[in-house]
């Protein structure tokens, strides 16, 4: 009786084996991370003012209009800089007039008109035309463009106000195009940036979406207040999505390490302050413990693992040292 037990018993054993997926160790590139509060600021951003005074005749946009560079966007009144511009076309004639009077006169006569009256008249000429070109520049400057495509995000103004050379804003201009990312580091791992490094952006905002590119620029100093150095990277914003202001959490990878033994972030154990990982043997899932080095969150760096070791991949499971297992 006890021969007919002994197999039916090793067969149950067998039948209830727990089935588990496996991984082997691999050979790659990790990275260090570290979670940073950010914030989204415009490419590029400028307060339009007048650059002429008079008042104001014409706005030809509103708040979230979208311009190209170089569009009219306010006309300026300047009906004193129209009445020079009448008196310098006047000037203009009569010295044109006059030079070619004399010019005629020393064709004729040459001993009756001095080359000094000749080169005062010319250069009469050439006031009055410079003034009228200063005039017309001036006038041109009563048109307030944009100096680059985007879209209006402030106006401050209404037609008739009266607007001071130099004065108050009359409108916002933001390109939102490309949006930089601006995260302040701690002060500990400011010596580990380089440009070129990877950055992930986390935008609550936008349903938790993750934006990734790489750090474009490095301001080079700490703020004394906050003992941070910022840092910024370029996201493109085609769609729009991202808003200048928009808050961020900001993942930086600070530190490589390349050629390394990695596997999964589920094939490791941890418990309390100790780190295992359960080697598939002969059946059996062989608790043994590990240092690992960085973790990205989807990979671990395990350097004391072989690429010939099967590593069990527990997941929520809980294992102990030669448990039976299967691998999936």
């Amino acid at each position: 009786m006890t021969k007919l037990l002994l197999p039916l018993l090793l067969l149950g054993t067998a039948a209830h084996a727990l089935e588990l997926p496996a991984t082997k160790p691999a050979k790659g590139t990790i990275h260090r991370w570290i979670s940073l509060p950010a914030s989204f600021a415009p490419w590029q951003q400028v307060d339009l003012k007048a650059r002429v005074a008079g008042y104001i005749e014409k706005i030809a946009v509103d708040k979230g209009d979208v311009v190209t560079a170089q569009q009219k966007l306010i006309e300026i009144s300047v009906p004193e800089l129209e009445a020079d511009l009448i008196g310098h076309r006047a000037q203009i004639a009569a010295a044109e007039i006059e030079v070619k009077r004399l010019h005629e006169a020393r064709s004729k006569s040459p001993d009756l008109v001095l080359p000094q009256s000749v080169d005062d008249a010319e250069a009469k000429l050439a006031i009055a035309r410079a003034g009228m070109e200063r005039t017309n520049a001036l006038i041109d400057l009563a048109h307030v463009k944009a100096p680059f495509s985007g879209t209006i995000t402030d106006r401050r103004v209404d037609p008739g106000a009266y607007a001071a050379a130099g004065g108050d804003t009359l409108l916002q201009l933001t390109d939102t195009s490309t949006l930089r990312l601006q995260v302040p580091v701690i002060e500990i791992e400011t010596s580990r940036l380089k440009v070129g490094q990877q950055v992930e952006a986390k935008v609550d905002a936008l349903g938790g979406t993750v934006v990734k590119g790489s750090i474009s620029r490095i301001t080079g100093a700490l703020d004394p207040s906050t003992r941070t150095m910022l840092i910024e990277a370029d996201f493109k914003n085609e769609e729009g999505q991202l808003r200048p202001g928009m808050f961020a959490t900001a993942r930086v990878a600070v530190e490589q390490h390349d050629n390394t033994t990695i596997i999964p972030v589920g094939a490791l154990v941890m418990e309390k302050t100790n780190a295992f990982v359960f080697k598939h043997v002969d059946g059996k899932a062989m608790k043994t413990a590990v240092k690992p080095g960085f973790n990205d969150g989807v990979n671990v760096e395990v350097p004391e693992l072989k690429a010939g070791d099967v590593i069990l991949v527990p997941g929520g499971v809980t294992l102990a040292d030669k448990q039976d297992v299967t691998v999936k």
